[in-house]
């Protein structure tokens, strides 16, 4: 499997493990919908407005995670010395879009919430590994199944804390390679001086992007855990998660992005040789 999900990210589609999680996801979501339609049909109970009511229900929650995933800032550019073609001439017929830098403000996708998951079962797997009662304690705390374990709203607030967090977080220094990007091709922000100044622009804009990102995607990580808490009461061994969903969109949108950029490629290649390039 690793194999094969190395292939996939080689390949340019997307990243090959989070595609082959999806194809899971979907492949059990097909063998529980026709169970439950099964169970369901043979109930004397109307089920149509529960069947209503959760299609509404994921339908909500699947476009809340389009919104996270695709919702960006744009940050006007201006060249050095360079026009577009219908400025030059008020009676250009010729409509360009102006260049604009776009901030994301999920740019991770629903990677902190894989994240956090794996984050809060850390404690489980040592306690079951090594049998230290302090990660039994720890594990107990965070379950709030457990009598031991914390008040639900302690376990969710933490777990909406650990997404923000993890979405927040910036490895790279983005804004400082931006910045150097920008000036290696003539451009900046306008009414901002290039160097430092730019870079800390940059950095302002992203930590504002990504603070808000971090709200909106924990709240919907927290909604959709709720969400399936509460469907596992009404209905035990209820398969389907809103969790689960939130992989299945962030996977999507990821393999959309890239069939995008690589039917682009063809197009672009002709423009560079039509310049000579």
């Amino acid at each position: 499997m690793g194999w094969i999900s190395d292939k996939i990210s080689e390949s340019g589609f997307g990243q090959g493990s989070s595609l082959i999680i999806c194809v899971n996801i979907l492949t059990g979501y097909t063998d529980t919908l026709y169970k439950m339609l099964a169970q369901l049909s043979g109930s004397s109970v109307s089920w149509w407005p529960y069947v209503l009511a959760v299609l509404g229900v994921f339908t909500i929650v699947t476009m809340w995670a389009v919104v996270v995933t695709e919702s960006f800032r744009k940050i006007k550019l201006q060249y050095y010395g360079f026009k577009l073609a219908s400025a030059t001439r008020e009676d250009s017929p010729i409509t360009e879009v102006e260049p604009y830098l776009p901030f994301n403000i999920n740019p991770a996708g629903m990677q902190p919430v894989l994240t956090t998951s794996y984050f809060l079962a850390f404690p489980s797997l040592i306690a079951s590994v090594f049998g230290s009662r302090l990660w039994e304690h720890v594990r107990d705390i965070l379950n709030p199944d457990t009598s031991r374990g914390a008040d639900p709203w302690v376990y969710y607030m933490i777990y909406a804390f650990c997404v923000f967090i993890f979405n927040i977080i910036d490895i790279a220094n983005v804004p400082k390679e931006i910045a150097d990007y920008l000036n290696k091709m003539g451009a900046r922000v306008p009414n901002i001086k290039p160097g430092k100044a730019t870079v800390d622009f940059l950095t302002k804009i992203q930590a504002s992007t990504r603070f808000w990102g971090g709200v909106l995607l924990s709240l919907l990580a927290t909604t959709s855990v709720l969400l399936d808490r509460y469907l596992r009461s009404i209905n035990e061994g209820f398969p389907i998660g809103f969790t689960s969903i939130l992989i299945i969109v962030g996977s999507i949108i990821e393999l959309r992005r890239s069939y995008q950029a690589y039917n682009v490629m063809p197009s672009l290649a002709k423009a560079l040789q039509r310049y000579g390039l």
